[in-house]
C-alpha cells in the first residue's frame, strides 16, 4: 500500500573581492545554469507564482534562437514554458528583457522587445502551463505612435489594468507610457519628449511601479538612449489617466537609470544610475516630493570591488535592508568585477554580499543585469546573463539570508478546512496551521518520510509540537502547515509551536475538544448556495445532482443505495490506534454515532471507523433509508449525543 495515501491523498481525491570572497560560499547557490534548451541570457529577474514555482524569460537562445519563458522550481529544476519565434516571422515575439508580472486572473504577462506582426515588440499572456497568448503587436499603425520595443515589464494597477512603458517611438519617437487591458486594448497615456527639451524625459527603460498614493512612479533612461548628450534621465511620477509630472530630473553625472523605483516602507523611492557617461553609478534615495539623496557612488572601493554599474531595480527585503546587483556591462571590461551581490541599507551602508566569476569558468555566473526577488521562503533568487565558462549562457541563483524565526498568524490554527475549519481542534484530528516562515519550502510527504507505517514528524526541518508532543506532519510551506494532532493530547487550552531548523515560533493556544467532528464538505461541493457533503458510491461516482460540477461523475442516491461519507475529528476507535500510524485494520467508532436524512434516521451503517490504508482519517458505509425525501435533502449527524454544526445536504432521489 502507498504510504502517500493519507491526509494529502484525500485532499486531492475529495477536492477538484574579499569581501565577496569571504560571503560567497556562505550565501550564494547556483541553482541552474542556461544552455540551447532553455534559452540564453536572462536579462531580467524572476516572479514567485502563487504555486511556489519561480517564473522568468530568457533574452536569446531556446529552440527557436528567440528567447523563452520558464519555470524554475526553488530547488533548481526548469522547466520550458514557451520558446519564442515559434510562429511565422517571430510573430508571436522575440527577445524578451523583462520579466513577468502574474496577474489577478493568475495567468503571466510580460512584453517581448522584438517581434511581433510589425517587428516592434509585443505584449502577451502565458498561462502557467505554457499556453502563449500575443495580447498586442507594437507600430500597428504609420510612425509607430504606440511606441516600439518595450524593454520594461509590466504592472497589474489596483484598477486590474496593465501598465508599462516603450523606450522609443511615440509622437516624437522618445517613449510612450501605455495602459493595456488583460483582453489587449492598449491606450497610450504619455509620449515623451512633449516638453520643451525633453524636460519631461526620453527613453524609459524600466517598468513602472504604483506608489501608495495610487500614482505610478518610473525613470527614464535619458542620453544615450535617445534625447541630447546633456540628458541624463528623470524621475516621474503619472497618475493612471495619464497626467506626468517630473520630480526629479538628472544634470550631470551620476544619471542614466536603466532600472525602475521601489517604495521603500519608509515611503520614500529607492533606485540605481547606471552612469553610462564617465561614471560607475549610484543607489540613490528620492522622496515622493523630488528631493533626491545619493546613498553610494560605485567604484568607489579599490578595483571597483563594491561593482560598477548597476541596472537593476532594488528590493526591500523583510529585514529592511535593500538588496542590489550591479553588472559588468557597456563596456567596462578594464574593471574586475563580473558583477555583484549587494546589500545597503537606508542610511547607505553597503555590504557586498558576492561576487562573482569566482568560481573555475564564472560557474557561478556573471553579468547580473536583473534584480532580485525575495522567496516565500526569505531567501533571494536571481538571474545572471552570463557564465558556465563565459558562454553567455547565464545562471539562476539563490541568496541566502539569516532565516526569520516562525510566526503562527492570529486565528492561524484550524481544523482541515474541508472538513468544517473549526478553530477547536481535537486529538488525531487535521488541522492547518498558517503564518510566515514555517518552511524553507513547499511539498507534501513522501513514502520515503514515513517509517514502517508511521507517518513523519518532521519534513525538510519543519515540525510541530502541541501540548509537548510532537505532531504528525503532512504538508510544509513557508505559509502553511498541515499537521496531525496526537492523540493523547488532553483536552483543554494547548500550547503549540511551530520549528524550523533551529528557530521556533512564539507559543501559540489552541482549544482541544474531546471530539471535533467534521464531514468532508469542500467549497467546491456549495452548488447554487448548497452544500453538499462529499459521498461517493461503491464505483467512485459522487452523490451530487447530475452534471453539477464539470468533469465529474455524478448522480443522486436512493433509498436503499449504500454510499461512503469521509471526515475528521471523530474520537478514539476499538481496536484503539494511535494517531499518526496508516489504519492496518478495520475498527468501529467508541464513541456513540448518530444520522438523519432528511429528519429520517439512519439505521444501517456497516462501518463506522477510522479508514483503512489512511491516517487520520474516518469512513462511515451507511444505507440510505426510506422516504428521506427528494432534492437537496439536509443530513445532520451527532457524536455521543452532540450535534454537529455543519450546514451539508445530499442529493437525494426517490
Amino acid at each position: 500500500m502507498d504510504k502517500t495515501r493519507a491526509w494529502a491523498a484525500v485532499r486531492g481525491f475529495v477536492v477538484l573581492c574579499v569581501a565577496g570572497i569571504a560571503l560567497r560560499a556562505q550565501t550564494l547557490t547556483t541553482l541552474a545554469t542556461f544552455g540551447v534548451a532553455t534559452g540564453d541570457s536572462p536579462l531580467a529577474g524572476l516572479v514567485q507564482g502563487t504555486d511556489g514555482n519561480f517564473y522568468g524569460t530568457t533574452c536569446c537562445g531556446g529552440p527557436n534562437a528567440g528567447g523563452t519563458v520558464f519555470k524554475i522550481t526553488p530547488g533548481g529544476t526548469i522547466t520550458l514554458l514557451y520558446s519564442f519565434c515559434t510562429q511565422l516571422g517571430c510573430a508571436d515575439g522575440a527577445t524578451p528583457r523583462a520579466g513577468l508580472v502574474q496577474a489577478s486572473d493568475g495567468n503571466f504577462y510580460g512584453t517581448t522587445g522584438g517581434g511581433g506582426v510589425n517587428n516592434a515588440g509585443t505584449v502577451f499572456r502565458i498561462r502557467p502551463g505554457g499556453v502563449l497568448t500575443t495580447l498586442y503587436s507594437f507600430c500597428p499603425q504609420g510612425g509607430c505612435i504606440p511606441g516600439y520595443g518595450p524593454y520594461g515589464g509590466l504592472i497589474q494597477a489596483s484598477d486590474g489594468n496593465l501598465y508599462g512603458t516603450t523606450w522609443h517611438d511615440g509622437v516624437n519617437d522618445y517613449g510612450t507610457v501605455f495602459k493595456i487591458t488583460l483582453g489587449g486594448t492598449l491606450t497610450t497615456l504619455h509620449t515623451f519628449c512633449s516638453e520643451a527639451g525633453c524636460t519631461d524625459g526620453d527613453s524609459p527603460r524600466a517598468g513602472l511601479i504604483q506608489g501608495s498614493d495610487g500614482n505610478l512612479y518610473g525613470t527614464t533612461a535619458g542620453c544615450c538612449y535617445g534625447g541630447d548628450v546633456n540628458d541624463f534621465g528623470t524621475i516621474f511620477k503619472i497618475t493612471l489617466a495619464g497626467t506626468l509630472t517630473t520630480l526629479y530630473r538628472f544634470t550631470s553625472n551620476p544619471g542614466n537609470p536603466l532600472a525602475g523605483l521601489i517604495q521603500g516602507s519608509d515611503g520614500n523611492f529607492y533606485g540605481t544610475t547606471s552612469g553610462i557617461i564617465a561614471d560607475y553609478g549610484t543607489v540613490f534615495k528620492v522622496t515622493p516630493a523630488g528631493i533626491l539623496t545619493t546613498l553610494h557612488t560605485f567604484c568607489s572601493e579599490p578595483g571597483c570591488a563594491d561593482g560598477l554599474v548597476p541596472s537593476a531595480p532594488l528590493v526591500q527585503a523583510s529585514d529592511g535592508s535593500f538588496y542590489g546587483t550591479t553588472a559588468r556591462c557597456c563596456g567596462y571590461d578594464d574593471h574586475v568585477s563580473n558583477g555583484t551581490v549587494f546589500k545597503i541599507t537606508s542610511d547607505g551602508t553597503l555590504t557586498t554580499i558576492h561576487t562573482f566569476c569566482l568560481e573555475p569558468g564564472c560557474a557561478d555566473g556573471e553579468d547580473p543585469e536583473a534584480g532580485l526577488v525575495q522567496g516565500a521562503d526569505g531567501n533571494l533568487y536571481g538571474t545572471t546573463s552570463g557564465g558556465t565558462d563565459c558562454s553567455c549562457g547565464g545562471t539562476v541563483y539563490r541568496v541566502a539570508l539569516a532565516p526569520l524565526k516562525p510566526v503562527i498568524n492570529q486565528s492561524g490554527v484550524v481544523s482541515a478546512s474541508a472538513f468544517g475549519e473549526f478553530t477547536s481542534v481535537s486529538p488525531g484530528s487535521w488541522i492547518e496551521i498558517y503564518g510566515s516562515n514555517l518552511a524553507v519550502d513547499s511539498r507534501s510527504w513522501l513514502a520515503a518520510d514515513f517509517s514502517g507505517i508511521n507517518a513523519p514528524t518532521s519534513l525538510d526541518g519543519t515540525s510541530v509540537t502541541i501540548g509537548g508532543q510532537a505532531a504528525f506532519i503532512d504538508f510544509i510551506s513557508p505559509g502553511q502547515v498541515n499537521a496531525l494532532v496526537p492523540s493523547n493530547i488532553p483536552t483543554g487550552t494547548q500550547s503549540m509551536t511551530v520549528t524550523v531548523g533551529s528557530l521556533t515560533s512564539p507559543a501559540y493556544n489552541i482549544t482541544v475538544n474531546a471530539v471535533q467532528p467534521g464531514f468532508d464538505a469542500p467549497p467546491s461541493f456549495n452548488i447554487g448556495g448548497t452544500q453538499y457533503v462529499v459521498a461517493l458510491f461503491a464505483d467512485g461516482t459522487y452523490v451530487l445532482p447530475e452534471g453539477a460540477i464539470a468533469g465529474l461523475s455524478s448522480r443522486p442516491a436512493q433509498p436503499g443505495d449504500e454510499i461512503v461519507l469521509y471526515g475528521i475529528g471523530f474520537g478514539p476507535v476499538t481496536p484503539s490506534i494511535p494517531a499518526g500510524q496508516l489504519v492496518q485494520q478495520t475498527n468501529t467508532l467508541a464513541s456513540s454515532f448518530g444520522m438523519s436524512i432528511g429528519g429520517v434516521p439512519v439505521t444501517n451503517v456497516p462501518y463506522s471507523g477510522l479508514a483503512p490504508s489512511y491516517t487520520g482519517l474516518y469512513q462511515f458505509n451507511i444505507v440510505l433509508p426510506a422516504n428521506p425525501g427528494s432534492g437537496a435533502v439536509p443530513l445532520t449527524f451527532t457524536v455521543d449525543g452532540v450535534a454537529g454544526t455543519q450546514p451539508l445536504y445530499l442529493a437525494v432521489s426517490n
